[in-house]
């Protein structure tokens, strides 16, 4: 993370305490399970893109473990 405008109150130079890990999601949709990835040219706004879909959570999960 680097100093960035805060989006709140739009005070300058500010250092995140915390973040949100969101390059990778996995999303329920009409009972699958669907991994979405968010490359890093997508910068400040996410362009997720669909990796693949899954019968469960933890099949996205082993998905997303063996993809590193």
């Amino acid at each position: 993370m680097c100093d960035d405008e805060c989006p709140h109150c739009g005070a300058r130079d500010m250092t995140p305490y915390e973040s949100e890990e969101l390059t990778t999601l996995i999303e329920e949709e009409r009972g699958e399970f669907v991994v979405l990835w968010s490359p890093e040219t997508a910068e400040h706004d996410p362009d997720y893109r669909e990796l693949g879909r899954f019968p469960s959570r933890e099949k996205a999960l082993e998905f997303l473990s063996a993809d590193g």
